[in-house]
């Protein structure tokens, strides 16, 4: 079952309730008041009846008749009891069948009037006080015509609701495939859009605030955020391929050029080092691009324990020693309060980000000094600075510095890296909700800040 489809059955439903609501409240109120006249005409008749039976003899031959003349028009299966004092009929045959008792003449008594039901038949009886003494009038029929009333009513708002119905429910559809016409173009427009031409939109409405525009807004965002998804994932590929081709073609190199003659085991040795070289390069680009698309996913949660950054500083600074023996690294610590050292997160992806801001000041310095410091921050957090005085990044460079694979103007001072550092850095900091900044000029060094949040 289609949208179309479901929004003419709904909609039908709604009005088969409505009509069923209107409709039934109709009938209650007009079956109330049809109840209610009967009860009064069987007040009429028993009023009537006081009047003929009792009042006979003191009235006037013209005012006897016009009363008699009223009292001809009989209802339907009329039946007239009167009582006297002592609860006994008089002046009518008594019908033994007659539902009444002590307790009730008692009750009409009380009251003068009392209506009531036995059996589906209506009863009206009325107190009266007379010269002759004091007598309860019971007066009872079948309100023939009510009835078929009810009955005509009830079929013509039968009638009514179904074609009510049907009517609507064909108007329904009407309206539902009207409505639906723009979304069926739609749907035809989105279908012909692929990888081909992902540059196509849909066309929006001037001067149109409805829920229609609103979805086209909406999927012309999604065909742009696609877009540039695919179009990065296009461009991503392209630099991998040509990244890990380098060190790829540098190992094949020296694989077949040590094949191709008997070498010295000296000779050999300096093969397997270059190879090893390439390799290891080739396998901390696909750990960075494994790392980032680990970091990209939602279900990427590493366990978060507590341990202290200068401690990790230590171990990022041992291992770097090995890569860059030497390196001049100045170190400061200016922290009182040796527990805000004490911080909890990733130590794994911190030491990491930490690696590659320190490896590339040490690249960049060009074998002068770099410092790093510890310090306070601001609302008791810790921040980390490494600052090297290099040859710095070009201020138009530095929103790009955090693209994948992007080597800034400094690249040209052929210092090995492949694009990956600080992209991937970007990440972890943002994935650990640590504050990030960089700054720098021309000649005159870079510094780059972490800023840890609060145990």
């Amino acid at each position: 079952m289609n949208l179309k489809q479901k929004l003419a059955l709904r909609s039908t439903f709604v009005c088969a309730v409505t009509l069923l609501l209107v409709f039934g409240c109709t009938f209650y109120f007009y079956r109330n008041y049809t109840i209610k006249y009967f009860y009064n005409k069987l007040e009429d008749r028993a009023l009537l009846s006081a009047i003929i039976y009792l009042e006979k003899d003191e009235l006037n031959k013209q005012k006897y008749r016009e009363y008699e003349s009223k009292y001809l028009n009989r209802l339907d299966n009329e039946t007239i009891q009167i009582y006297n004092e002592a609860d006994q009929v008089d002046f009518v045959p008594e019908v033994g069948s007659f539902p009444v008792n002590s307790a009730l003449l008692l009750r009409i008594r009380k009251r003068g009037i009392e209506n009531f039901k036995v059996n589906g038949q209506q009863y009206a009886g009325i107190y009266y006080e007379d010269n002759q003494g004091d007598f309860v009038i019971i007066s009872t029929g079948e309100d023939v015509t009510g009835r078929d009333r009810l009955y005509n009513l009830a079929l013509i708002l039968s009638l009514l609701f179904v074609v009510g119905i049907l009517i609507n429910y064909v108007l329904n559809v009407i309206l539902a495939k009207k409505t639906f016409r723009p979304f069926s173009s739609i749907l035809q427009k989105v279908n012909t859009i692929s990888t081909e031409n992902l540059n196509s939109r849909l066309p929006q409405k001037d001067n149109s605030n409805d829920e229609l525009n609103d979805l086209i807004s909406t999927l012309n965002m999604f065909l742009n955020r696609l877009e540039s998804g695919v179009n990065n994932q296009k461009q991503f590929l392209k630099n991998v391929s040509h990244e890990l081709k380098t060190p790829l073609a540098a190992i094949i190199g020296e694989t077949e050029l040590s094949l191709d003659k008997e070498r010295s085991s000296e000779e050999y040795r300096q093969v397997m080092q270059k190879i090893l070289k390439n390799s290891v390069e080739l396998n901390s680009m696909v750990e960075g691009l494994l790392l980032i698309s680990g970091l990209k996913n939602a279900n990427f949660v590493p366990d978060r324990r507590e341990f202290r950054l200068d401690e990790l500083l230590w171990e990022v600074l041992e291992r770097l020693k090995f890569k860059f023996p030497e390196a001049e690294v100045n170190t400061l610590l200016e922290i009182e309060d040796s527990d805000l050292l004490q911080l909890k997160s990733h130590p794994e992806l911190v030491a990491t980000a930490m690696t590659n801001i320190i490896d590339n000041a040490i690249k960049f310095s060009f074998d002068q000094t770099i410092t790093i410091n510890i310090r306070q921050a601001e609302n008791g957090q810790v921040a980390l600075l490494v600052k090297d005085k290099g040859y710095g990044i070009q201020e138009n460079e530095l929103d790009k510095v955090f693209e994948l694979f992007y080597r800034g103007s400094n690249s040209k001072y052929q210092r090995p890296g492949h694009g990956i550092g600080l992209s991937l850095t970007k990440h972890i900091v943002d994935f650990c909700h640590i504050g990030f900044s960089i700054s720098s000029s021309a000649n005159h060094g870079t510094e780059v800040q972490l800023v840890f949040p609060a145990v």
